[in-house]
């Protein structure tokens, strides 16, 4: 019978149509009140399937809007339709129109709970302005949504944008007069949520403030929004403040509270204050998980404290906890950074032992690791292992090897292994062949530099600012200047605009060759090209002045820094602190040693090997160990060449007491003893003054 109604409706002239379609509905109602709900889905289906997409609805939707507005009908039926449509078929254009049939019929509407099915449905699809109308036809046709309709146009207008209109509609929402239902902590989260991501951190907070003055109980959700948020930006205070507020409303912190606070301390470079935490949440018995290890071992990473890490490591392997692909990552990462690569490698193998499956990004970081310690044979190890598992290398793998080789000076094998990546179906990368014009450019074969250059072009891949600043930088390093402002003049043409980088690269061989003027000429062009100059363009600006003896203007040229918006750096200083010690006027050396502590810059080892070795000279010995003393207050660490220059210095004022006690000094904190009495001033001014 329903396939004979089927074909009926399927087949029938425009004439008859919609008794068809009363047909198809009175069908379905007795099925469904036969309680046949399954072949109810199939005529259903059957019906909306067969509809092309223009036909936007079918009749039968007419007929139950015009039954229903006859007070006819099953409104089973329409509440059947809706859900079909919405949920099981993936069709909710049929169930909306439906809905706004009825609506206009000012006829009953399907079911409370099958037009909130329609809105979730809707929701999902990414439909928001769909949603909006849906729960507005709702509203006026006299239904009365509840609590999850309204969250639903709440979610709606989130997603679209609108945080206005949310939080308007949250305040509504349990107004007396207007019959609307209460919120709940759901309709705060999301719009809290919503107001955090949009930056609109005061408004969010003021939202939260709002939930209590309407006895709406946060639930751990909005409290950890409400923590992650401040944290983010900055407050960490306030987070711990917002955990402290759950306990005096009874509610516990759960593992996602402790880790958004842990990684807010990493963060924040306050690794030493995660042991605290992590011993609360134990008294509070509960387990960190895979996320907090991951969470503490990217600090201890960034912290650069490789034992920290392998500590952690350890007590997660006692604790049974299972690490994933992610967290090992970074655990073999920091490792790596710290050059500890053969312990990441043993790491490594204990946690595939364990049944860990290493990914290809676990191998590119071993084999980038071995590649930055120079350890090739290792990097080429964990290749041959990676292949060997069938996990197939990609540019990123090939990239580190090549850079590894390169940085050898082992050239021929880095091409051979360009070549080698591509017959493997590796495309080679921009990143690829600027590790070959780098590689060629600092071994001198400049020509070969232009045939990469000219190979990655052929390949379709437009050569970029490092392209072209290797080159520059290699021809500079060669002494053929003209030829490096010919490739910057080329780099326009080419619509590459150069960086501050490339401009630097030959005004510092314009400064090592005492073309001082032409270095200034060159940060004119630069500017009028658009490319503003750094901190490191003055500095090399400021060694040009010094080495033509031009101090006064040196000078001149640092205080003038801030009304280019910069400020100098412990290289500026050193380099007028390092030129005046030449000139063996310590006495300005040591004033421009307080200006620079004054303006918030930390003097480096080599600011105080300067002047150690100015006031060891004149014998200025006394004011050299207040120097030291200063030294130390200010957690500079002094190294060999400090220790040589003050042992000299009291070697040739025959104090030997002191002498022995420095040496002893030098000897529990491991600095070899070998001072080297030959080092002069006029070396030091030479090395300090070159840019970083």
């Amino acid at each position: 019978m329903p396939r004979l109604i089927l074909r009926r409706f399927l087949h029938s002239s425009p004439t008859t149509t919609p008794a068809a379609g009363a047909d198809f509905v009175r069908e379905l109602a007795a099925l469904l009140a036969a309680g046949r709900f399954h072949a109810s889905v199939g005529l259903a289906k059957s019906l909306l399937s067969s509809q092309p997409p223009a036909a936007s609805v079918p009749d039968p939707y007419h007929a139950l809007a015009s039954n229903a507005a006859a007070s006819q009908g099953d409104p089973q039926v329409r509440s059947f339709l809706c859900d079909a449509a919405s949920a099981r078929l993936r069709l909710p254009d049929g169930a909306l129109r439906l809905l706004s049939l009825l609506a206009d019929a000012r006829a009953p509407l399907p079911s409370l709970s099958s037009c909130n099915l329609l809105l979730e449905s809707l929701l999902s699809l990414g439909r928001h302005d769909d949603v909006r109308r849906a729960f507005e036809l709702l509203a006026a046709s006299g239904a009365r949504p509840d609590t999850f309709t309204w969250n639903k146009a709440v979610q709606a207008c989130v997603v679209a944008g609108d945080l206005d209109e949310a939080v308007g509609m949250i305040r509504r929402m349990g107004c007396e007069g207007e019959g609307t239902p209460a919120p709940n902590a759901f309709s705060y989260n999301v719009v809290i949520s919503g107001l955090w991501r949009a930056g609109r951190a005061s408004d969010a907070i003021k939202v939260f403030d709002e939930m209590t003055e309407r006895s709406v109980l946060p639930n751990h959700i909005t409290y950890n929004m409400m923590i992650d948020g401040h944290i983010k930006r900055g407050d960490l205070e306030a987070g711990f403040r917002l955990r402290d507020q759950m306990l005096r409303h009874g509610l516990k912190p759960n593992v996602i509270t402790y880790n958004v606070l842990l990684s807010g301390l990493c963060r924040a470079g306050r690794i030493g204050e995660t042991a605290a935490v992590l011993d609360e949440m134990v008294s509070r018995k509960m387990v960190p998980d895979g996320f907090t290890y991951s969470i503490l071992l990217d600090g201890h990473s960034r912290a650069g404290d490789s034992q920290a890490m392998l500590s952690l490591f350890e007590d997660s392997v006692k604790k049974g906890v299972k690490f994933g692909a992610y967290t090992c990552s970074i655990l073999l990462n920091g490792l790596c950074k710290d050059g500890k690569v053969s312990k990441a490698e043993e790491v490594l193998q204990m946690l595939v032992n364990a049944g860990l499956p290493p990914t290809r990004v676990i191998y590119n970081t071993l084999i980038n690791g071995y590649c930055q310690t120079g350890e090739l044979e290792g990097a080429f190890s964990i290749f041959q292992q990676m292949k060997s598992r069938l996990i197939t290398p990609d540019h990123i793998t090939y990239n580190a090897l090549i850079n590894g080789l390169g940085k050898a000076e082992r050239i021929t094998e880095a091409h051979d292994l360009v070549v080698d990546m591509e017959k493997n179906g590796v495309c080679p990368t921009v990143e690829t062949f600027n590790m070959l014009i780098d590689a060629y450019g600092r071994d001198g074969q400049l020509e070969k530099c232009f045939i990469i250059l000219s190979d990655m072009q052929e390949k379709g891949l437009k050569p970029s600012v490092v392209s072209y600043g290797s080159i520059v930088n290699a021809f500079c390093k060669n002494g053929k200047i003209p030829e490096a402002v010919a490739i910057l003049d080329d780099m326009f043409h080419e619509d590459v605009l150069p960086s501050a980088q490339v401009y630097n690269a030959i005004i510092d061989a314009y400064v090592e060759c005492d073309a001082t003027e032409m270095a200034f000429i060159l940060v004119e062009k630069m500017k009028t090209s658009g490319v503003p100059p750094s901190i490191v363009t003055y500095n090399l600006l400021i060694k040009g002045l010094c080495k033509k003896s031009r101090i006064s203007e040196a000078e001149e040229l640092i205080y003038s820094l801030r009304n280019h918006g910069l400020t100098p750096d412990v290289v500026s200083y050193n380099t007028l602190i390092s030129t005046y010690c030449y000139r063996s006027n310590t006495d300005r050396a040591l004033e421009l040693q307080k200006e620079m502590c004054k303006c918030g810059i930390i003097p480096s080892s080599r600011t105080y090997r300067m002047l150690f070795s100015a006031l060891g000279g004149a014998n200025r010995v006394h004011e050299m160990e207040n120097l030291y003393k200063e030294m130390l207050d200010k957690d500079v660490v002094p190294y060999s060449g400090i220790y040589d220059i003050m042992v000299e210095a009291y070697a040739k004022c025959g104090d030997e007491s002191k002498v022995e006690a420095l040496k002893k000094d030098m000897s529990n904190k491991g600095i070899p003893i070998e001072y080297d009495t030959s080092v002069t001033n006029c070396e030091l001014y030479t090395d300090v003054v070159s840019p970083v």
